[in-house]
């Protein structure tokens, strides 16, 4: 039995994840404090090369699948009628990883970093892993998840 692979993200969905990613990850940077942001595009804007955000707010502290759900349709809405929207979700949190002696887990600081386009069913995800003082270290490749 065969299995279709998975589609990929379009590559404007690549391109736009990568600039993300490098202007959160460049050095200088100081994510410590970070609140957080729900941004939405306008697909054809990023297609022009503007990127002109039509809605950013920041997230709720404790965010559900049923905020995303709200972002979503506030985002169809903010894009207007007839246009695709790209949605870009970050947050800082904790990626918890098992140490040398399996007793022990290390919590290292990440910014989480999520783009996706309602158009299409797959959606980026990945992180920049922080220090202590919230500077990028090190930038995390995405993976192409499919969307529900």
């Amino acid at each position: 039995m065969f299995s279709m692979p998975a589609p990929q993200p379009p590559e404007l969905l690549q391109a736009f994840y990568a600039r993300l990613s490098r202007r959160y990850g460049a050095p200088g940077v100081r994510l410590a404090d970070f609140p957080g942001r729900w941004t939405v595009f306008r697909t054809s804007d990023l297609a022009a090369g503007k990127e002109h955000a039509v809605l950013d707010v920041e997230p709720p502290h404790d965010h559900t699948l049923e905020d995303l759900a709200e972002l979503e349709s506030r985002a169809a809405f903010a894009v207007g009628e007839g246009h695709d929207a790209t949605l870009v979700v970050t947050y800082l949190t904790r990626r918890t990883m098992a140490g040398a002696d399996l007793r022990e887990t290390q919590a290292t600081p990440v910014l989480a970093l999520a783009v996706w386009s309602l158009e299409h069913p797959v959606a980026l995800t990945g992180d920049i892993e922080l220090d202590k003082a919230g500077t990028p270290v090190r930038i995390g490749l995405p993976d192409a998840l499919p969307r529900s």
